[in-house]
């Protein structure tokens, strides 16, 4: 990809005329989100780049980072920074993707436990997976959807509440009641309820 170093006109070009190529590009103008996208994604690579030292995760985060932009690019009206709208959102991903993977980490060292040391009263994983499923299908439908909103498909309290009108306070009561039966449940039968989050990681 080329860089603006290699681009001095397209450079000065996004700099003088940044708020209007952001208003452009909110009302649908691919050719002006290009040039946003040429322009930033640099300076964004190399920052992110940083904390990953990994420039595949990096540049696959970011296509995710514009992805998500252009998909909500209505909001770029109430954007006065673009760059720094486009950071926060790529340091939300990766942040993101760091607690998955510790989570991940912590379930594969449960695994790993069990195996070492098998208890004959315990139900074994498949159960334990099954038994879980089976708890979350019987909560309120409503409480069922917005747990699985947040724990497989990782929207934040706060998307959530806009998705369904309701209060943030709302959707994190429903959230950690379920939370809560689930993990009481699975304690009973000896299974810790990072198990069920692995197998919902797999799935991504």
């Amino acid at each position: 990809m080329a860089t603006n170093s290699e681009h001095p006109k397209l450079h000065r070009a996004v700099l003088s005329n940044e708020h209007l190529l952001v208003r452009t590009a909110a009302d649908g103008d691919q050719l002006a989100y290009a040039q946003l996208y040429t322009h930033y994604y640099p300076s964004l690579q190399a920052a992110i780049n940083f904390i990953t030292q990994n420039s595949d995760e990096t540049d696959e985060l970011l296509q995710e980072t514009f992805l998500r932009i252009w998909k909500v690019r209505e909001k770029l009206l109430l954007v006065k920074s673009f760059e720094n709208y486009a950071f926060k959102i790529a340091r939300n991903l990766l942040f993101d993707q760091l607690r998955r993977q510790k989570v991940h980490l912590r379930a594969i060292e449960a695994l790993a436990h069990r195996a070492a040391s098998p208890e004959p009263d315990h139900l074994e994983y498949k159960e334990l997976h099954d038994l879980a499923t089976g708890a979350i299908d019987r909560l309120d439908p409503q409480r069922r959807e917005i747990f699985l909103l947040r724990t497989e498909e990782g929207l934040s309290f706060e998307d959530i509440a806009a998705r369904y009108g309701l209060a943030v306070v709302t959707v994190k009561k429903h959230y950690y009641a379920a939370y809560h039966s689930l993990k009481s449940l699975l304690e009973q039968h000896g299974g810790p309820l990072s198990l069920i989050f692995l197998l919902w990681i797999g799935k991504k």
